[in-house]
Formats: C-alpha cells, sequence, structure tokens
C-alpha cells in the first residue's frame, strides 16, 4: 500500500508542476544577422529591402518613410499574463527616392510606457440592478409574448 500511495502522489507532483511550467513563445519578424549583412546605406531601394528583409511589421505614418520590422520573446507560467523577456525592433529608414538611408536597432529599453487614458461619458438616470429590471419589466410582458395566442 505505500508503494501505490508513494507512486500516486508522484504522479501528482509530476503533473502539478508541469502545470506551472513556463511557455516562451516568440512573435513578429526579426530579419537574420546574414540578412543585416547585405544592407548597403545609399545603394538599395524599397523593393531591395523587401526581398532581403520580407515584409515590414509597421510603417511609420508620419514624418518620413520608415519601415519597422519588429519582433518580442514573451513568458507565461500557468494562467497569468505573459510576461516580455526581450523585443527588438529593426527601423529601416528611406529617403524621399525610396533609397535606403540608415538601419536603426532599438530593444525593450529604448521603448517608452504609454499610459492609456480611460475616460467615461457619464449617462443620465439612474442604473438598475437586477431587481429593479426584473420587477420593472414584470408588466411590460404581453400575453402573445408568453405563448398565448387566445
Amino acid at each position: 500500500m505505500g508503494r501505490l500511495t508513494a507512486g500516486v502522489l508522484g504522479a501528482a507532483l509530476v503533473l502539478g508542476t508541469a502545470g506551472c511550467s513556463h511557455d516562451i513563445n516568440a512573435h513578429g519578424n526579426l530579419p537574420t544577422e546574414e540578412a543585416m549583412g547585405r544592407l548597403k546605406v545609399g545603394e538599395q531601394t524599397r523593393a531591395d529591402i523587401q526581398t532581403i528583409l520580407g515584409t515590414p511589421s509597421s510603417t511609420s505614418l508620419f514624418g518620413g518613410e520608415t519601415w519597422y520590422y519588429i519582433s518580442n520573446q514573451t513568458a507565461q507560467v500557468a494562467f497569468y499574463a505573459p510576461e516580455e523577456l526581450r523585443r527588438q525592433v529593426i527601423a529601416v529608414r528611406f529617403d524621399d527616392q525610396g533609397v535606403l538611408q540608415g538601419v536603426d536597432r532599438l530593444s525593450r529599453e529604448d521603448g517608452r510606457v504609454v499610459e492609456v487614458v480611460k475616460r467615461e461619458t457619464p449617462t443620465r438616470g439612474t442604473e438598475a440592478n437586477f431587481f429593479q429590471e426584473f420587477l420593472g419589466n414584470l408588466g411590460r410582458v404581453s400575453a402573445s409574448q408568453m405563448g398565448n395566442n387566445n
């Protein structure tokens, strides 16, 4: 009986700790070092860069044209929110003629935290709770809605 109990406890321990293991996930498009070495500032165009690095993750909307190749690596334990371990951004800048002007490498430390403002528009009146809603709707039900077609 002792061996069976020890076996069951051992199996429960293994399964319990397996549920708490880290899931490491990689996301995005990070060009290889070989591809990055093939970039030539002042010589290559947008089409050349897209052939070498692939489609960018994002492009700039304002002030000059910049393509961003973004990747990150996250870890998650069980049901907790994922934690970002590493982020890399490669910013590829072009001049007005579409010729490669420069390449910048950015990491997680170069980013900034942006606070999201939560605003709610107040509404007139009061909010009814469940019982007020239920009792308020009792008199509004007609016989045809109840299935009686007499």
